[in-house]
């Protein structure tokens, strides 16, 4: 029988991410402010001013059609809210945080389909030692090999924020001037290069513009690192949906869901 708990969102990110750096990391992100609260999509709701104007002129980007389109801090908004996120995928998430004398990583995996998203906290040496899941308002946690997990509501906490990834979407405020911006590829793979101050730290954001995804985000302290965001080993596969079972045998996705108690 599974335990059920209530869990607020500060209760759901501690067990989420404090297990594997402790509450001195994530109290550092949460009050740095480069942990946002709002969703980090970067596709604009409807009506938004900042939505792109779909006509035959428009230049909209494409992993295809980016190198012939001319990118810089008067376009780059509108060029990342003409890009979509794809419908599946998982990929690695590593946050690296820097201080005086070292630093500290946080890696996780994420999975999503059908708009259920299952995020593992690993260890040191690789293993899955936390996992997080959200289906539709719920959230579920559970330590790697128990048997029993928590159950609450999920709440205002972000999918990309369950991975500590940051909210590239405010990018495309209004408020937000861009400094610089330009194509730049990485890994082999076109992105696009957007700098700007935000919350006392200068930002510097690459998205994919082939999967509408954050490919890397730096944060500098004046001239120093403060936190690296890298994104890697993205498949856009659909992932297998018994990745989305939980301890119980209880399924999230499709008709097969079921409420074993």
């Amino acid at each position: 029988m599974k335990p059920s708990k209530n869990l607020s969102t500060p209760m759901l990110a501690a067990i989420g991410a404090a297990v594997l750096v402790g509450l001195l990391f994530l109290s550092y992100l949460l009050s740095s402010g480069v942990l946002h609260r709002k969703d980090t999509g970067i596709v604009l709701q409807s009506g938004t001013e900042n939505a792109p104007t779909v006509n035959s002129e428009s230049q909209l980007l494409t992993a295809q059609s980016v190198a012939d389109v001319t990118i810089g801090p008067d376009n780059a908004q509108k060029v990342i809210a003409s890009l979509t996120r794809p419908e599946a995928y998982s990929c690695v998430v590593e946050n690296t945080l820097y201080y005086d004398g070292g630093s500290s990583t946080l890696r996780c995996h994420q999975y999503m389909r059908d708009d259920v998203v299952r995020t593992d906290w690993m260890t040191e040496a690789g293993t899955v030692q936390s996992t997080l899941v959200r289906a539709g308002d719920t959230a579920y946690t559970w330590e790697s090999g128990s048997t029993a997990f928590y159950e609450g509501t999920w709440g205002d906490f972000s999918d990309d924020a369950a991975a500590m990834l940051p909210t590239y979407e405010d990018v495309l405020d209004e408020g937000v001037v861009l400094s610089s911006a330009g194509r730049q590829d990485m890994d082999n793979e076109p992105c696009i290069m957007v700098e700007f101050e935000q919350q006392g730290y200068r930002c510097v954001y690459y998205v994919s513009a082939a999967s509408g995804l954050l490919k890397k985000a730096s944060f500098y302290d004046g001239e120093t690192l403060a936190r690296q965001v890298v994104v890697s080993n993205l498949k856009t596969e659909t992932p297998d949906e018994a990745l989305f079972t939980l301890p119980n045998g209880q399924k999230l996705l499709g008709e097969n869901t079921q409420n074993d108690e």
